[in-house]
């Protein structure tokens, strides 16, 4: 019979989540290696293997192939895929099997640090149940000189998964691997995010749901228009394991949109259009609008009027350089300084026959008047 194992082995204690086969979860197992106090183990060699099929007992067990690494100067070789039997155990299901040997330099067969093994991977298990993890060693107390001592056994307890909901992102479809948040309207809009729930809803700014149809997706493409800034909401729903309770969480994002179309627009501050402002319906100014660089010799920066124009209040138009005030309307007062040139000017009085008066200062003052056509 092996002898007894040389080295000390302490695994993490944390219990380890229990997904399903279909949903498992993500955990990770630490083993730390040692010699004794005031021993020298010398070891060359040293055998992990965790199951990928379901033991006998039913116990936890990885979902796919993990994933190994060892801190310190050893080094794993390729795994492979071996029997319980054919580890000498009186099971036929399939384990890891990962072997860690000592690089072939003298001196470093000494374990005079601790190695630290890590294993990464998916776990299914029933919550309580046991993941069981084999370890042998080649070990002796002379550099050279190992045996293959007694196989022992480190388990992890197991645990209901601890219920998430994160990494909730927003991309286009064309880069899904760069999160943003600006998009233009009508823009494609993917998003995508990471949980253990058993359904997602996800909502848009209106409370709408956007995928009634894949409720168990964990992604959605977003195709109709998204006209203006909108907060999405995602809400992810989980069972407990009696089956009877359910638990929600909440996330959201706020994607904005660059050329938005609004239902309606006020503000008690200045607006700058820096390009064109279109307007299809109606534009009131309840105080002021000004209009700077007024363009005489028909140059850009100027306010094109393509229908009628019904002024309560006062439009100005300044040169945007000394101030002055080229044309002024407003209400019965109408007054022209500076210049005013007119291709072709029709002016009706209340019986419909044209006329022009300038008889007091609340009629029509011209400074200075140059026309093409007769008045």
């Amino acid at each position: 019979m092996p002898d007894a194992p040389l080295l000390h082995y302490s695994a993490s204690t944390a219990p380890l989540q229990a997904g399903s086969p279909d949903n498992p979860a993500a955990n990770t197992i630490d083993i730390t290696i040692s010699s004794p106090a005031g021993q020298n183990i010398y070891c060359d060699k040293i055998d992990v293997a965790v199951p990928i099929s379901e033991p006998g007992d039913g116990g936890a067990y990885f979902t796919e192939n993990p994933q190994s690494s060892i801190a310190g100067k050893w080094s794993p070789a390729p795994a492979q895929v071996k029997t319980g039997r054919a580890l000498g155990l009186a099971s036929d299901a399939n384990y890891y099997h990962f072997p860690f040997n000592a690089p072939p330099i003298p001196g470093f067969d000494l374990i005079d640090e601790p190695l630290k093994i890590t294993i990464t991977g998916n776990l299914a298990a029933t919550p309580g149940s046991v993941l069981t993890c084999l370890v042998t060693e080649d070990s002796g107390t002379t550099s050279g000189h190992y045996t293959r001592k007694e196989t022992q056994e480190l388990t992890w307890d197991t645990a209901e998964p601890v219920f998430f909901l994160r990494n909730f992102l927003a991309t286009a479809p064309s880069e899904p691997t760069i999160p943003k948040t600006k998009f233009n309207a009508g823009d494609e809009i993917y998003l995508t995010w990471e949980s253990n729930g058993d359904s997602y809803f996800l909502y848009d700014g209106d409370g709408t749901i956007l995928n009634p149809d894949t409720p168990s997706a964990t992604s959605h493409l977003i195709t109709s228009a998204i006209a203006n800034d909108t907060t999405f909401t995602l809400k992810a729903s989980k069972k407990n394991a009696t089956g009877f309770e359910t638990v929600d969480r909440y996330v959201t994002i706020t994607v904005t949109i660059n050329n938005p179309t609004l239902s309606g627009l006020t503000s008690t501050g200045d607006i700058t259009a820096k390009a064109g402002l279109d307007v299809s319906g109606l534009l009131e100014v309840a105080n002021r609008m000004t209009i700077g660089n007024y363009p005489i010799d028909g140059s850009t920066n100027y306010l094109s009027v393509r229908g009628n124009v019904d002024i309560g209040g006062a439009l100005l138009v300044t040169n945007g350089e000394d101030g002055e005030t080229y044309l002024a309307l407003g209400g019965k007062h109408m007054e022209f300084h500076g210049f005013l040139r007119v291709n072709d000017l029709l002016v009706r009085g209340d019986d419909g026959v044209g006329k022009l008066t300038t008889e007091d200062s609340t009629g029509l003052k011209v400074v200075r008047l140059e026309y093409d056509n007769d008045i």
